[in-house]
């Protein structure tokens, strides 16, 4: 139970202070569970990064939930992920229930800010990473071979496929090594069988037609978590087929929703408490927020279950251990992709932001002020300097 609240207090923290959206969030995770707690080593946090990547849903509140599994078991996992996952949930079933949290002229800036933030963290984190699990040419050669395999295709199941075909190659030219030992346990048993069963219970159930308006909701919330890869943005278009196409929300709120999702910290599939929150489900915001958080996160985390029952089984091989340091070679060169895209993607817009990310780079590697500091440092001068700008 001890070790059970300290996964809920630090993904708490997290939550609070991870802006960026999921691939920043490898970074912040790194930063706090193998860096700074030390709770699994480098390897095995590369291996489940790769796993969460496979299956549908959240991958980073997948990843985040599968390590405080390590850490403290079943309740460790539900622990992280509740911590991760709250505090934006909270703003945005206020954000529905018409608080708007998120106005001011300062706003802007301080989004910025945090999107440099993210910048930095990402980078530090792929520098770690790289130095961990690509070294030697031919870990190097796997890694550029994923890097410029998704720089050519944007397809969001590509990246399942590249990781597939590195493990391949892993299997056929990296040597064998012993695998980390996990602190946790290291398969869900048959509670990860019994998982993947109620994931296909409850998608076929969300297949059938029905005309209690809150069903159909809760219905097409659950398959957007349940058929989506890639997580994060990736189920807008699913969401928005389930609540404007269902004549459930109008378009323009939609929109507005979403956006707000982008100003607040952790997982952007919390932008299911706005959804609930606002069309009442079940006639109450609360508990309409709750529900759809639920629906919208249930079907990976079930998912999850089932792949890391499967994999513990195997994970001891020899074959496996030479897939997984293919696969892990192959999620340097993904990380390296989404550092690309965040850096030229309208988040540095001139010489003075890329100075910015220096200086933060330069703060976290030294680790002069923790890294929820850092976001938050970078919130206040960006706010600072947009009001600036908006005065004159």
């Amino acid at each position: 139970m001890k070790n059970a609240l300290e996964c809920f207090v630090v993904a708490l923290r997290l939550g609070l202070t991870s802006f960026g959206g999921p691939v920043a969030h490898v970074g912040y995770f790194r930063d706090e569970y193998v860096s700074k707690r030390n709770w699994i080593s480098e390897e095995r946090f590369g291996e489940l990064m790769a796993l969460s990547q496979f299956i549908p849903g959240p991958g980073s509140s997948q990843l985040g939930a599968a390590i405080g599994h390590e850490r403290a078991g079943l309740l460790g996992g539900l622990a992280a992920w509740l911590g991760f996952t709250l505090p934006s949930a909270l703003v945005l079933l206020f954000v529905a229930m018409g608080i708007d949290a998120l106005s001011g002229g300062f706003v802007p800036g301080m989004l910025h800010g945090m999107k440099l933030a993210a910048i930095a963290v990402v980078a530090g984190a792929w520098i770690g990473m790289r130095r961990s699990l690509a070294t030697g040419m031919r870990k190097m050669l796997i890694a550029i071979f994923a890097l410029l395999v998704l720089l050519i295709t944007s397809l969001a199941w590509i990246t399942i496929l590249v990781i597939a075909v590195a493990a391949v190659l892993g299997i056929l030219f990296l040597d064998s090594g012993k695998l980390p030992e996990s602190k946790g346990n290291q398969s869900f048993g048959l509670a990860g069988m019994v998982a993947i069963v109620v994931f296909f219970i409850f998608l076929f159930l969300s297949l059938k037609q029905t005309s209690n308006s809150d069903w159909q909701q809760l219905g097409g919330i659950y398959r957007a978590g349940a058929l989506v890869f890639g997580g994060g943005h990736v189920v807008l278009p699913m969401l928005q087929e389930t609540m404007v196409g269902g004549g459930h929300m109008p378009k323009d709120v939609f929109l507005g929703g979403y956006g707000a999702t982008q100003a607040v910290p952790g997982p952007v599939f919390t932008f299911g408490a706005f959804l609930g929150g606002q069309t009442q489900i079940f006639g109450n915001a609360l508990l309409g927020a709750g529900m759809a958080v639920i629906a919208v996160f249930l079907p990976g985390m079930l998912l999850l279950s089932g792949t890391m029952s499967v994999w513990g089984g195997l994970r001891g091989k020899a074959w496996a251990q030479k897939a997984i340091q293919g696969a892990n070679a192959a999620v340097v060169g993904v990380l390296g992709l989404a550092l690309i895209q965040m850096a030229t993607e309208g988040a540095i817009m001139g010489w003075e932001d890329a100075l910015g990310v220096v200086v933060l780079f330069f703060i976290l590697h030294r680790k002069v002020i923790p890294v929820w500091a850092v976001v938050i440092l970078a919130a206040l001068v960006g706010a600072v300097i947009g009001l600036a700008f908006n005065l004159q």
